[in-house]
This record gives C-alpha cells, structure tokens and sequence, in this order.
C-alpha cells in the first residue's frame, strides 16, 4: 500500500510536467481543442491505470522527465491508432517528398484545412512554402477519404445526400465515383472545389489562399461543379444523385 501511495504521490507533484509534456507533443502532431483535451485526460488516465503502474516501471536511468516524454510519446502514438486507425502515406505523396506526406498527414488523418495544415507545417519550421505553393503540391495528391468526419458548414459532407437520393447500398460506389471524377480535374480547379466543400471555407479564404481574385471564383467554382457533375454522371450516377452528392442546391 505505501508503494501505491509514494506512485501516487509522484503523480502529483509531477502534474504539470505531465500537463506540458501532452501539450507539447499535441502541438507537435497538430492535435488542439477538444482533441488534445481529450489526449491529456487519456494519458493521466493511463498513467493512473493498475495502481500507477508506468510510474512503477520507472527505474532512475534517466531523469523522471525524460522517461515521462518517452512514455507520454508513445501513448501519443497509441491514442491516435487507437482513435484514426493506422496511418500510411499515399503512393503519391511519397514520390513528392516529406512535406507532401506531412500536408496530406495533417489533412486527411488529423482533418486539419488546407491552410491550417499550412500554418502547422511553417510553424514547425518544416516548409516555407506558401498557401498558394502547398495548395498546388495538394492538388497532385489523391482524395482519400477522411479518417474522422469532415464538416461542410453544419452538416457533416457524408450527410448531404438525401436516404432517398443516395441510399447506404450505394454509398461507397457514388463516393468512390466522386473522388474518381473529382481526380479529372485541373489540379487548381480541385483544389478549390477541396477547399470550398470538403474544408468548408469561405471564398474570401480561398482566394487569399491562393492568391487570387475573389470575384472571379464564384464563376469558377460553378463551372468546375458543373464539370465535375458530368464526369460522375459519365460513370452511371444518376444526375439527381449527382447533385444531391456534390450538394448542388438548384436542381
């Protein structure tokens, strides 16, 4: 009982260690909000599982500090298994180097936009690319699918087709031929359409993202949903399913 009590007390006085550590390694994986609140109060809970057993294994090699980045670290590498499921880069974003995997990383597993996943990658010193630059390099790489649900406004982008339009048979064919569809593409036309209803921005952000006109993207954008419209219906999509899927109000 009184080793218990000495592991509990050495949890306690090393909270905010503890505290900064997650924080510091959610910063580093792009975790913030209600995800790295959720990763500090797992990590405290599994420090306190089975009587404190990690602090337990703690053997005085190095300082309890450092023993306390490596085990939190790999709590962080379990949590985000355990949460998205295992990561691996696409084929394409290998060919295109480190900063290609990372932005495709930040996008699709941890579901940052666009010009967050930006921000992250100059904040840490990774990249100088700018807005414009990345948001080309992401236009060469496929469209995955998400690895936790992507927002379009208030509704989340897998809600938007009607049961009635798109019914759960169909689901995975229709999304597979939109992502297909969407691949043919010019590549800065698939960035904007990303970027407008799979990240949910603004056409103000889009247009400072990449640096061009505002104006002038509203007639871009419908042209290129129109384009895009014919390349799913050329894969047997039904036009109401069509529109329904790319979110199309005017039928």
């Amino acid at each position: 009982m009184a080793a218990r009590q000495e592991l509990e007390a050495l949890f306690l006085s090393h909270l905010g260690a503890i505290e900064r550590i997650a924080g510091a390694i959610c910063r580093r994986h792009g975790m913030a909000g209600d995800d790295a609140a959720d990763f500090g109060s797992w990590v405290k809970l599994k420090l306190v599982e089975n009587d404190y057993a990690v602090l337990g294994k703690f053997r005085g090699e190095s300082s309890l500090g450092t023993y306390l980045t490596v085990v939190i670290a790999m709590l962080a590498r379990d949590y985000r298994v355990q949460r998205w499921g295992r990561w691996r880069p696409s084929a394409a974003a290998r060919r295109r180097g480190r900063i290609a995997v990372q932005l495709e990383t930040l996008v699709y597993r941890d579901g940052h936009r666009l010009d967050q996943a930006a921000e992250v990658l100059r904040t840490r010193g990774e990249t100088a690319l700018s807005d414009r630059d990345l948001a080309a390099m992401f236009a060469a790489l496929p469209v995955r699918g998400p690895m936790r649900p992507l927002e379009v406004g208030a509704e989340p982008l897998t809600a938007i087709p009607a049961p009635e339009v798109v019914d759960d048979g169909d689901r995975d064919r229709v999304d597979e031929t939109l992502f297909t569809a969407l691949d043919r593409l010019p590549p800065e036309e698939r960035a904007i359409l990303r970027m407008r209803y799979w990240e949910g921005m603004s056409i103000a952000d889009i247009a400072r993202g990449l640096g061009m006109p505002q104006k002038p993207l509203y007639r871009r954008i419908e042209r290129a949903l129109a384009e895009l419209r014919r390349h799913v219906e050329a894969s047997g999509v039904s036009r109401h399913q069509a529109m329904a899927l790319i979110g199309e109000l005017d039928q």
